[in-house]
């Protein structure tokens, strides 16, 4: 969630976050946008940072991906600047591509490497403020959180169970009335039914439309992240009627 700092100064993440009235608690991150432009873990708290009028502090809980988050904040940081520099521009291009491909299920074995080395380059060479603030988060929030965005490449998850790309569809068993209203909707034949029998989505065939979903009248149709809820493979009579 975003927050709008009305002062200009220093002032500790925690002092931040009391003036705007924000449980810490809960939370894995803040970023605070320029002239800070810093992303703090909880252990980083009370370590001072510079506001502006119109400084955004935005904070990140368990349900937010931070392969996403970094995406996000490296979006605006390149768009906010007219600065063509090599590693302002080109830099920003290339780290904004890899965080792309990685939360659209395209992410490559070297691409934190990559990240890892181009970041430096980016806050010693850039000539615009917003390409070496594109560096320095890079490089926090790599620190703070590489195992999930890893976990993208290497497991093929999104641990927070937000990027579209690695959530799938279930039916569970418990809601289900075998209607037959999902089976209808898909147009990709990944759904497996008939009338009051449990209906099995078969994931490989799945485009993630979500018609299932905006159909089903019971409720009974779920996305799921990397915690998945116990389906059976084939059909078997529904336990409502």
């Amino acid at each position: 969630m975003d927050y709008a700092i009305t002062t200009a100064g220093t002032a500790t993440v925690s002092e931040l976050l009391s003036s705007l009235g924000v449980d810490p608690s809960g939370l894995k991150a803040v970023w605070v946008s320029l002239p800070a432009a810093a992303f703090v873990t909880p252990s980083g708290f009370d370590t001072q940072v510079e506001v502006a009028e119109g400084t955004v502090l935005r904070t990140y809980d368990a349900k937010n991906c931070m392969a996403d988050a970094l995406f996000n904040i490296v979006q605006e940081l390149r768009f906010a600047t007219e600065c063509t520099c090599t590693f302002g521009h080109e830099g920003g291009y290339q780290i904004a591509t890899i965080l792309k491909d990685i939360c659209s299920k395209k992410g490559k074995p070297g691409d934190l490497a990559l990240m890892r080395d181009l970041a430096p380059v980016m806050v010693s060479q850039a000539l615009c403020d917003e390409g070496k603030a594109i560096g320095r988060a890079v490089i926090q929030v790599l620190d703070a959180f590489a195992d999930e965005i890893e976990a993208h490449i290497t497991k093929k998850v999104c641990p927070a169970g937000s990027c579209r790309a690695f959530q799938t569809y279930h039916v569970l068993v418990s809601k289900c009335t075998g209607c037959g209203k999902c089976l209808k909707a898909c147009q990709d034949d990944a759904i497996l039914g008939k009338p009051k029998f449990v209906h099995v989505i078969v994931q490989k065939n799945c485009t993630q439309c979500n018609k299932c979903l905006e159909v089903c009248p019971e409720g009974a149709v779920v996305t799921a992240g990397a915690d998945k809820p116990k389906t059976p493979p084939k059909p078997i009579p529904c336990k409502r009627k």
